[in-house]
């Protein structure tokens, strides 16, 4: 079966979440950073392919990019891909100890939840 990176939807939910776990290289230490990240964004009316979105994480292992540039990246390569209104990528991980969360976020407010 051929693989589609956007599924077209006909009925959009309000919000989708995908997580996973994903690997670059710090370009100042020259060590494998191992980070989780979460991305929210609001379809409208096209949906990234769960293996289109691993696909784009998976895309920055072995490269040297500092974490602040990698969501921003991300955040950048989703909204290319389905032109959400609002995205947000928010990225964890744990460096010499000190645990570093990187959110990058684009396209109006935030939906509430109650």
């Amino acid at each position: 079966m051929a693989h589609q990176p956007v599924l077209k939807l006909s009925r959009s939910p309000t919000l989708v979440r995908l997580k996973t776990r994903g690997e670059a290289v710090c370009p100042i230490s020259k060590v494998v950073d191992s980070f989780e990240v979460t991305v929210e964004y609001m379809p409208r009316g096209g949906a990234l392919a769960i293996e289109e979105f691993k696909r784009m994480v998976d895309s920055y292992r072995g490269r040297e990019i500092l974490h602040e540039e990698l969501a921003v990246d991300l955040m950048e390569k989703i909204k290319a891909a389905v032109n959400p209104p609002y995205v947000k990528v928010v990225l964890k991980s744990v460096y010499i100890g000190v645990e570093v969360e990187v959110v990058a976020e684009s396209g109006g407010v935030p939906p509430v939840y109650i």
